[in-house]
């Protein structure tokens, strides 16, 4: 049995729309249903059972999982690392993972998580082979590129994955050659946001990942939801690894960027290496 472990976002409906379609037998643990449980529920149309529980509460989901003879997980959809600066009721599953971690970077949570499912024979799906048809080929999706674009491109994404390799974060956002903002635990967002308030328009939003990511958790998302705080002009474009970002709901991600005047750009890790 496959238990889906559901943050927020749109990625928990797309990963179970594809598990009905391969005709696969799982549940959903909801962890912040405030957020997209109408959604679940419309996704699964009421054939798949949905429980709500606590990101903080560990035990309660590790129960719940040996409970249901679950042999496979599949984690999906964003978690707040900012909750650990919240004063939680964490379990004592919770308060062992946050000490048997080496730091409290993505990272060393997770995989402290994982070695904590494989001793209870629970492996863990990679996200890409649920939603591998998330990824987007290397190529221009809409706009063009020009030296400048390409320039705040390569300079983004060098400084992005430089972070995400310190466990830092995945965004950076660039306008000119100058690095304006860099993604640490407030998150994605804010840190756009906070790129925008600094260059006022024609930023460059570029996002990656660890160049060994591991692809059961964290693979950085892009989505109709990364634009929609923005305003014509203030974004000139938008770049990521093809091979290390999903893409959701792109249509619609593709239609709100050309209305916006967005170049987004999907970059092969190879070429770029190659200095193209």
């Amino acid at each position: 049995m496959i238990a889906v472990i559901a943050g927020t976002g749109t990625l928990p409906i797309e990963a179970c729309k594809n598990l009905l379609a391969a005709q696969k037998s799982f549940f959903v643990v909801s962890l912040f249903p405030e957020n997209n449980q109408y959604e679940l529920v419309s996704a699964t149309n009421g054939t798949v059972e949905i429980a709500t529980l606590p990101v903080y509460k560990a035990g309660a989901v590790l129960d719940f999982l040996k409970d249901k003879a679950t042999s496979h997980v599949l984690f999906i959809g964003k978690v707040d690392k900012g909750l650990l600066l919240k004063k939680l009721k964490l379990d004592w599953l919770a308060i062992k993972l946050l000490g048997s971690a080496m730091t409290k970077s993505d990272k060393d949570l997770m995989e402290t998580l994982l070695a904590e499912l494989a001793s209870h024979n629970i492996q863990v799906i990679r996200q890409d082979e649920v939603l591998g048809g998330l990824l987007v080929r290397p190529g221009v999706l809409t706009g063009s590129l020009n030296p400048d674009i390409q320039k705040d491109i390569t300079i983004g994404l060098d400084a992005a994955i430089s972070i995400a390799h310190a466990n830092i974060g995945q965004t950076v956002v660039v306008k000119d050659g100058m690095v304006l903002a860099v993604e640490a635990i407030e998150g994605t967002d804010q840190c756009i946001k906070r790129g925008i308030e600094l260059g006022k328009e024609g930023v460059v939003i570029c996002k990656a990942a660890r160049l060994d990511q591991n692809t059961k958790f964290d693979l950085p998302t892009l989505g109709p939801a990364s634009l929609s705080a923005f305003q014509p002009g203030q974004v000139k474009a938008i770049a990521w690894l093809s091979s290390h970002t999903l893409i959701a709901q792109k249509d619609e991600f593709i239609a709100l960027a050309q209305a916006l005047g967005i170049t987004l750009v999907s970059v092969n890790l190879d070429e770029k290496n190659k200095g193209a």
